[in-house]
């Protein structure tokens, strides 16, 4: 099917004001636990305020493995053997975040759950920081598991799901089960409310041309294995060659730099420990456009996010202008 580019980022303040219900809901319970509301302003609108001293957000990759291949993804195309984070990195985020004063930790991948010590890590992060998230598949063989991940602490378990029902869902994601992954959204349930956990439960609806019709109808059905199901465009990856059925972001489209709002929100330390520029640079599967600017185990993270290279980039986001810009170019994280 041929790709359907997006007008730009006008597009998303309709889309926003649609699901204005799911922003107020999370949102609330964000500030319920203690983060400031600068910082939440800071994520959505970066350009309006002055630099944050502390990352309004932490991503965290404990791993870049993954038990699946989604046919969009540019991770099936990492180099092998992949990473777990090791103790020796744990130990020194933990300390970081210690003194740091960073409130929002997101944990990602790769697929974390596959960490040896997901669990134990969890537990240690949820008591450094005021709002712990993850990012997973939701598709971990062991339905017991779901007990695991409300005991760990996380204050929000976000799970991606293809829409289109069962046929689309496991084309989508070869070696994934429409079946698991239900069942393991109510086990999750399940163990929330029995553990009376406040754990939110969202899922994240991944919608192609396709199937913008069905957002209504599967967000309906979903509802009944969560807290709140968020509608997302699955865009084409610029490291991947699939190309069927995908929205296309109009900087790619028209090769042009985006309006980036990345490195005023969000800082990333991947599974080695180290930090790249931005998430874009991080995962990138060539080596040449891969830049690192620290690592946790030797500099400090706000050393890091306040340092030369990372000034460089806002600054020039800001402005417009700026030969750190070129290497932005076609870039989709913007």
């Amino acid at each position: 099917m041929k790709l359907k580019p997006l007008i730009g980022r006008m597009q998303h303040i309709p889309w926003m004001m649609s699901h204005l219900n799911y922003y107020l809901y999370l949102n609330a319970r964000i500030l319920a636990r203690g983060v400031p509301l600068r910082e939440l302003l800071i994520l959505k609108y970066p350009f309006f305020m002055s630099d944050a001293k502390i990352p309004p957000l932490l991503s965290v990759d404990i791993t870049d493995a993954c038990d699946l291949a989604c046919v969009y993804c540019n991770n099936p195309l990492f180099p092998h053997p992949r990473t777990m984070m090791s103790d020796a990195t744990v130990d020194c985020l933990l300390k970081q975040l210690e003194h740091s004063g960073i409130n929002r930790v997101r944990i990602g991948g790769g697929e974390p759950t596959l960490h040896p010590k997901f669990a134990s890590i969890m537990k240690d992060l949820a008591d450094r920081t005021r709002f712990l998230s993850v990012v997973t598949n939701g598709q971990w063989k062991d339905p017991a598991f779901a007990e695991q991940l409300i005991r760990s602490g996380l204050g929000f378990i976000e799970v991606s799901v293809d829409a289109g029902g069962a046929e689309v869902y496991e084309k989508s994601r070869p070696n994934a089960s429409y079946e698991r992954l239900l069942t393991n959204l109510r086990m999750l349930c399940e163990a929330r409310d029995k553990l009376h956990s406040k754990a939110i439960i969202k899922v994240r609806l991944m919608l192609r041309p396709s199937t913008m019709h069905l957002e209504r109808e599967e967000s309906r059905m979903l509802k009944r294995y969560c807290d709140c199901v968020h509608p997302q465009w699955l865009m084409k990856h610029p490291e991947s060659d699939y190309d069927d059925d995908v929205f296309m972001q109009h900087s790619i489209a028209a090769n042009q730099i985006p309006v980036c709002s990345v490195p005023y929100r969000d800082l990333q330390v991947r599974p080695d420990g180290r930090i790249p520029l931005c998430p874009a640079k991080g995962c990138s599967i060539y080596p040449e456009k891969q830049q690192f600017i620290g690592d946790v185990s030797s500099k400090s993270l706000l050393d890091i996010w306040n340092g030369k290279e990372m000034k460089e980039i806002r600054l020039a986001h800001r402005t417009r202008k700026g030969e750190v810009l070129q290497e932005c170019l076609g870039c989709h994280y913007g």
